[in-house]
């Protein structure tokens, strides 16, 4: 018999006052949302610096291994895309809007025509579609004002339905569960 590992979602006690303060955050996310904006950009310029400078080391590490050498580029790629947010959030507010939205309106379109294949969940497609066309349109039409209030927006949403989540179902956790390996078959011709 062998271990494996399953997610299990099982609620806590520390989920439920974790998931309240998530909705207090995602409060006031949502009423300084420029504010939430410009902290998403940079704590989102260090999180790309920071693993830039972890992919470079690893590139510098095992220089000998062909495939790890292009960790070393992309580490200094990431760590100057990183830099940039920092240096001048503004700009990268404005280019993480910019894609956003035309993530959303390609997204919308993609979905659209999706519902129009054999077996798909048609309404369901075409409303997801309709919306996420509908937002993408929003942002980009209001681009660059959209800057100031999308990415807080969301960011203060997704704050609030992730405490709403947490404090009613908890947290998704690793469990150990004994698994019964298969073992080879003997005789059966290949």
């Amino acid at each position: 018999m062998a271990e494996a590992l399953l997610l299990e979602r099982r609620r806590t006690g520390w989920d439920i006052p974790l998931g309240v303060l998530s909705v207090i955050a995602g409060g006031i996310a949502l009423s300084h949302v420029a504010l939430a904006s410009v902290i998403s950009v940079v704590f989102l310029g260090w999180t790309i610096l920071l693993g830039g400078v972890v992919l470079a080391f690893n590139g510098v590490i095992g220089w000998r291994d062909a495939h790890r050498r292009w960790d070393l580029a992309l580490g200094a790629l990431l760590f100057l895309l990183g830099l940039g947010f920092l240096r001048n959030p503004d700009v990268g507010l404005l280019t993480l809007t910019l894609l956003a939205g035309s993530l959303l309106l390609v997204g919308g379109f993609v979905r659209i025509i999706a519902a129009f294949q054999p077996d798909a969940p048609r309404g369901l497609l075409l409303f997801s579609g309709s919306v996420t066309l509908l937002l993408g349109f929003l942002v980009l039409n209001q681009w660059p004002v959209s800057a100031i209030w999308f990415l807080g927006t969301i960011l203060g949403i997704e704050l609030i339905l992730d405490g709403i989540t947490t404090a009613i179902t908890g947290r998704l956790r690793p469990v150990r569960t004994a698994a019964a390996m298969d073992e080879p078959r003997q005789g059966v011709p290949t």
